[in-house]
């Protein structure tokens, strides 16, 4: 649960009934706070920001991503990519070894790599943050950012 301390301004409403559409920095979009994720440390250079929802975007070119919304700060959100423990990006024994360092059960386990827009002249690119996944216990509604001390991971792989 929220604690009410987390809602001050610019934050959402935590007795608004669920769910609840704010103006986002994507725009207007539905966010359901009895979904919450908690991450006790906050997120890399953000301590203080702690609560989040995942929801999705309102475009359909965007389905593959979903957003990491801000319950404390609402024009605070994040562009996500969520990836299976086998992929191509991080090797399924590294996010098996972070996750029981978590102490995060590999059934619960939802793992998503923060997305970074790089725009110039006649392009758009789009990268991902290998090194410092989040790992979210969904049964517990609580996350992390977790670093790999392996430099195998970039902060911008490409995608």
């Amino acid at each position: 649960m929220l604690s009410q301390s987390a809602f001050s301004a610019g934050a959402i409403n935590p007795h608004a009934s669920f769910p609840e559409t704010i103006q986002s920095r994507f725009g207007e979009i539905s966010v359901d706070i009895s979904r919450a994720i908690s991450f006790p440390r906050g997120l890399l250079g953000m301590p203080d920001k702690s609560n989040f929802v995942l929801t999705n975007f309102n475009s359909q070119k965007m389905e593959q991503f979903k957003l990491l919304q801000s319950l404390d700060e609402t024009q605070l959100s994040f562009i996500t990519l969520p990836i299976a423990v086998k992929n191509n990006i991080i090797a399924a024994e590294d996010i098996y070894d972070a996750a029981d360092n978590l102490q995060i059960a590999h059934d619960d386990l939802v793992v998503l790599l923060i997305v970074s827009v790089h725009r110039s002249p006649g392009s758009v690119k789009l990268s991902v943050n290998s090194r410092a996944p989040l790992f979210l216990d969904v049964k517990h509604k609580f996350g992390t950012q977790y670093v790999f001390q392996n430099d195998a991971y970039k902060v911008q792989h490409s995608i």
